[in-house]
């Protein structure tokens, strides 16, 4: 009998990509959808934050709803040609909880007992979730231990470091993108990127080398590292003057 694999994600296009990916190549015993916390959110960040940081975040998500998504999805489309990006329902054993650290999650990693645990846009998961299974991997759109948090790709285009955007394949701990490095994957940053197209490009790139990492995880055989060479830094939602920043250094790229 093989051994099994859980996925742990959000219900958004980048997870179905990477969700069917895994399954083309592995037996999927279960996918968990977590449904998005944005009240919960919404605190934390005020707490963090303050007011005005996060008044400017969500100005800027009223301008990506209504600007920056619909000019990206032309290129998205482009890029996602060929991939198969549609909700898994039906072709694989799918159920929505609310928090992957909850008791209907803990009742399926207990009764599963998997040997990989693929996670992909959840929260931050507890200690006593990560205690269920002897590997969770992440997939994380942001080269580690500098571009944590959220938006890797885009903060190192505005620190113009288009060459530290890429992807984070980690082992997960209690921390935030904290987990010791697995591998990662650069993308090339173009002039016509996009706030939205950038995560599409570190995703797909990194699609094989997560299957790679969950066949070591299989093996037993998953090997780690550290960056020394890096700052380590969380990074949060980005303001309209933040986006104005990306726009600038994207046109300094040749």
């Amino acid at each position: 009998m093989s051994q099994p694999i859980i996925i742990l994600a959000s219900r958004d296009e980048l997870s179905y990509l990477l969700i069917n990916h895994l399954a083309a190549e592995f037996a999927i015993a279960q996918v968990i959808f977590e449904a998005p916390h944005t009240r919960k959110m919404l605190r934390y960040r005020l707490k963090k934050l303050g007011w005005w940081v996060v008044a400017g975040q969500l100005a800027f998500l009223v301008y990506d709803r209504l600007v920056i998504r619909p000019r990206s999805r032309p290129r998205i489309a482009a890029l996602l040609a060929g991939h198969d990006a549609a909700p898994p329902d039906g072709r694989l054993p799918v159920i929505d909880v609310e928090s992957v650290n909850g008791a209907e999650t803990a009742a399926l990693l207990s009764q599963q007992q998997p040997a990989v645990v693929v996670v992909t846009g959840t929260g931050i998961i507890s200690r006593k979730t990560l205690a269920l299974a002897p590997l969770f991997i992440n997939i994380h759109v942001g080269i580690t231990p500098r571009y944590r948090g959220v938006h890797g790709g885009f903060w190192a285009v505005c620190e113009g470091r288009p060459d530290l955007a890429g992807t984070t394949i980690h082992r997960v701990d209690p921390g935030v993108d904290t987990g010791a490095i697995i591998s990662q994957v650069p993308i090339t940053v173009t002039r016509d990127d996009t706030y939205r197209t950038l995560p599409v490009k570190q995703y797909l790139a990194a699609l094989d080398a997560m299957s790679a990492a969950v066949r070591a995880g299989l093996a037993g055989t998953v090997q780690t590292t550290t960056r020394d060479d890096l700052e380590s830094r969380q990074w949060y939602s980005p303001t309209p003057g933040d986006y104005v920043r990306f726009v600038r250094a994207l046109r300094r790229i040749s």
